[in-house]
């Protein structure tokens, strides 16, 4: 491929931006001169080992010039780089997958369009999204923030670097009719996913809130009835506690905590449940009793109670005080109090 005098000097120019050694610029433009499709092994004649073939596959000669300023960015903590573009290729692609190729050529894309079509920084591509998370080398964020960026500029919305970002993003997802993002609690020990504190519960994760710090529940994988007062404690990036000071008529529901459906729907898991909801369900002891071939007479003797006290249980006119609820458990196999409570519905 032959390039003019004009373009060669422009050409010059251009790479001068990212690669500030004359012989290492003179070398680049030499190699472009010459080819056509630029392979990977012009990091290795430019003396440049932090690029490999995981992040780097070949492209023309125009698509290494405008990905030119994604690699040979130079991190600097000083212009506050967090992030390197590498990270977000090691830690979110999935370079076993037969479509590696694609992945890593979307996400390109994706760089290409904040820094040419919205005029973004290198260093605040890749740093933004991991100053709002906190995490590192997480592409989705980035993907959700042009999709941001495309749907505000659709609405006249200037901003392109919010300082909440997760509220805004979902903001412009309903202002044009689009579900918003929901934000599911975190498992706090194994299995656990709620904490009490007497009359107060806790609940940890990511909590988009308003400009009054108060938590945007429709936003919140949670449910909650009958609370007292709703609150939070959150960071700069949204992450922290979400605490419920209850009453005796509490609920409180998790989103897919323990897993959503096989179709992928979604499942609403009881959290807590205030004492006033709850009751004795006394039909699981004659619905027991029978199951495991037990008449009256006999259950009666195994707990130590009078027939006509058996009876009045298994109508529901009486209810079993603790010491013989538990001599119940015992002969009927009962592992779990929640196996004969009935939950009364929350309006």
């Amino acid at each position: 491929m032959t390039i003019r005098t004009d373009e060669q000097q422009e050409l010059t120019t251009l790479v001068r931006e990212y690669i500030y050694e004359q012989d290492k610029v003179e070398k680049l433009v030499d190699y472009l001169y010459r080819h056509e499709i630029v392979g990977l092994e012009v990091f290795a004649y430019l003396g440049f080992d932090k690029i490999d073939k995981l992040m780097f596959q070949p492209v023309s000669r125009d698509t290494f010039i405008r990905r030119a300023p994604f690699y040979f960015h130079k991190p600097s903590r000083e212009l506050g780089d967090i992030a390197e573009l590498s990270q977000y290729i090691y830690y979110s692609l999935e370079f076993n997958k037969p479509d590696y190729n694609n992945q890593l050529e979307d996400f390109y894309c994706v760089l290409e369009r904040l820094y040419y079509d919205f005029g973004i920084d290198i260093v605040t591509i890749l740093n933004y999204t991991v100053k709002q998370r906190g995490r590192v080398g997480e592409i989705q964020p980035i993907y959700n923030w042009l999709h941001y960026l495309e749907l505000a500029k659709k609405l006249g919305i200037e901003e392109k670097t919010p300082t909440r970002f997760i509220v805004e993003y979902n903001i412009v997802r309903e202002m044009v009719g689009l579900e918003p993002i929901i934000y599911e609690i975190q498992e706090m020990y194994v299995g656990d996913f709620i904490e009490r504190y007497g009359n107060r519960l806790r609940m940890d994760g990511i909590f988009p809130c308003d400009h009054n710090n108060q938590p945007i529940l429709k936003w919140i994988g949670v449910r909650i009835k009958n609370a007292k007062r709703i609150w939070v404690d959150v960071n700069d990036k949204l992450k922290g506690s979400l605490y419920v000071e209850i009453t005796p008529r509490t609920k409180v529901w998790g989103l897919n905590v323990y897993g959503a459906n096989e179709d992928g729907s979604d499942i609403w898991y009881d959290l807590y449940t205030g004492p006033l909801l709850m009751e004795f369900d006394y039909t699981v002891i004659k619905d027991r009793r029978v199951a495991i071939g037990m008449t009256q007479k006999r259950l009666a003797e195994a707990v130590g109670a009078s027939d006509r006290t058996l009876q009045k249980w298994e109508r529901g006119e009486t209810t079993p005080d603790g010491h013989f609820l538990l001599r119940l458990m015992n002969v009927l196999d009962i592992k779990e109090l929640s196996e004969i409570t009935k939950i009364h519905d929350v309006e």
